[in-house]
């Protein structure tokens, strides 16, 4: 009995006590206990325990890995602020406002893209190699990590760099301080620079490629733009064509471009009155003007290639009194090969001619006329012919009768000029066969002077003993001898119904003279 009421004494006033314990967190949370704290432990409060969401402030980022402590220095959870400055120190003492998540995060403080990102909202955006430097590569002499007021200027960065440059050097040519000019921002090397040169000397061609100093060696100011002043040297050592010697003028623009000065271009027609093409454009100057001779130089072919014309055997030029004007045979394009155009004489060359050497016709020179029949140089082939023999058979001497200049054979006789003209299975005989003592003679035209052996061999229906027609058109035709057809409408019996389909025997059985007409036989 004793115990049970000590318990409840004990019970009684550890409740008291209870209800007499302030919260050491402030009146305003009004949370358990038990959302913080475990039976196990008092003082040791997990994470996870307690979702920070409830009171305003998600933990994000590094904001959940952080000690409860690290924020809350008190036990009055309430007395602390959810501004970033009121637990992060502003080294930037207020120049950038106080919304640090307009560059930092919670995920990362020292976030270089949203810096950047940052910094292109301000009147200097991070572009080309600025994009990749240490902020400390330019805010060197800031302190506190204070970035305002920084001049956006290049030279206040890039002056060391402006007086230390030679080619050309910057500060002697008295060059703009406005790096821009040439060196652009959002370039990836410094070096490369642009300089939008005077429109009056625009830099371009071989110009393009050159560096400053070459041009600009004793500064930039009163440089002169005319080609001699830069290339005079060039001007007076040239020696194909000696330019002093001859005076040219020193206008260099006359001959020269800007893209190549080796390769030059004078106008010779304006100038001498011979245009230079053809083969002639390889040739050197002192070719032709030797000695550096200007006046007096022959513009004819022969004046230059006389010893050519003379060196020729092949024909000999010399003793064929060839024209002296040589474009007559050969062209400004080359020497060789020649060409005559034969179709200037009376003798064009057409056909095998083309492909004939000038010697197989001109066998005794180029200094008389040759006739132009073909007998005259054909003679030769004519009689040499054997089938059929030209000569015996008295052939006429006009080779273009059956010949053809495309070639000598095989020859063509166009047997529709006489009074027999070839049709049908006519054009395939041979010539022989019909011209069995040759060709001097006039031939029958009739078919029974060639074919009366034909017509006495057939036996079916012997022509003979039934003294049919000499006219062998009659039945047979030109295209073949067999099959052969007779008109019976011709007779005085025309084939008619089933007469027409009726073999000759059955009513020719006794031979084709006087058959009966009548039905009744």
């Amino acid at each position: 009995m004793k115990k049970i009421i000590l318990f409840v004494f004990l019970a009684s006033s550890l409740l008291m006590a209870q209800k007499s314990v302030t919260s050491p967190h402030g009146p305003q949370l009004k949370l358990e206990c038990e959302t913080c704290h475990t039976t196990a432990d008092w003082k040791e409060v997990p994470r996870y325990k307690f979702n920070h969401d409830q009171v305003g402030f998600p933990l994000v980022g590094e904001h959940k890995f952080a000690e409860c402590s690290s924020c809350h220095k008190s036990l009055v959870f309430n007395h602390v602020g959810i501004a970033c400055a009121d637990c992060h120190t502003d080294f930037h003492k207020g120049e950038l406002g106080v919304q640090c998540e307009t560059c930092h995060s919670t995920q990362n403080w020292e976030n270089r893209q949203i810096v950047f990102d940052r910094h292109n909202q301000t009147n200097f955006p991070l572009i080309g190699v600025h994009a990749n430097l240490d902020c400390e590569s330019c805010h060197i002499n800031e302190q506190g990590r204070q970035f305002a007021n920084l001049s956006v200027e290049c030279q206040s960065c890039h002056l060391v760099d402006y007086m230390a440059t030679l080619s050309p050097s910057h500060h002697e040519s008295g060059f703009n301080l406005d790096c821009q000019k040439c060196h652009l921002a959002n370039a990836t090397v410094w070096e490369r620079a642009i300089f939008n040169h005077p429109e009056t000397f625009p830099l371009k061609d071989g110009h393009s490629g050159l560096d400053c100093a070459d041009c600009h060696s004793s500064g930039i100011e009163g440089t002169n733009t005319d080609c001699y002043s830069c290339h005079r040297k060039d001007y007076e050592k040239t020696t194909d064509p000696d330019h002093l010697t001859f005076g040219f003028p020193t206008d260099c623009q006359q001959c020269h471009t800007g893209v190549n000065w080796a390769r030059s271009s004078f106008n010779h027609v304006a100038e001498s009155g011979f245009a230079i093409e053809g083969a002639h454009q390889s040739v050197l100057c002192t070719d032709c003007h030797i000695n550096n001779q200007l006046s007096g130089i022959p513009k004819d072919c022969v004046g230059c290639h006389r010893k050519d014309f003379n060196a020729v055997t092949d024909p000999n030029h010399v003793t064929n009194n060839f024209d002296l004007n040589c474009t007559t045979c050969h062209s400004s394009t080359a020497w060789l090969p020649a060409n005559f155009d034969h179709a200037s004489t009376d003798f064009p060359l057409v056909g095998a001619h083309t492909s004939v050497d000038c010697a197989d016709c001109h066998t005794t020179g180029y200094t008389q006329k040759l006739p132009s029949d073909c007998w005259s140089c054909h003679e030769g082939n004519y009689k040499a012919v054997k089938a059929p023999d030209h000569a015996t058979n008295n052939f006429d001497h006009d080779c273009t009768t059956c010949h053809s200049s495309s070639a000598w054979t095989p020859a063509s006789f166009d047997h529709a000029s006489t009074d027999f003209p070839l049709v049908g299975a006519h054009t395939s005989v041979d010539c022989a066969d019909c011209h069995t003592t040759g060709y001097t003679q006039q031939l029958p035209t009739d078919c029974w002077s060639c074919h009366e052996s034909n017509y006495k061999a057939v036996n079916d229906t012997n022509h003979v003993s039934n003294n049919f027609d000499h006219d062998c058109t009659t039945r047979h035709s030109s295209s073949a001898w067999t099959p052969a057809t007779f008109d019976h409408a011709s007779s005085d019996f025309p084939l008619t119904g089933a007469h027409s389909t009726i073999d000759c025997a059955s009513c020719h059985g006794s031979g084709y003279q006087n058959t009966p007409l009548e039905c009744w036989s």
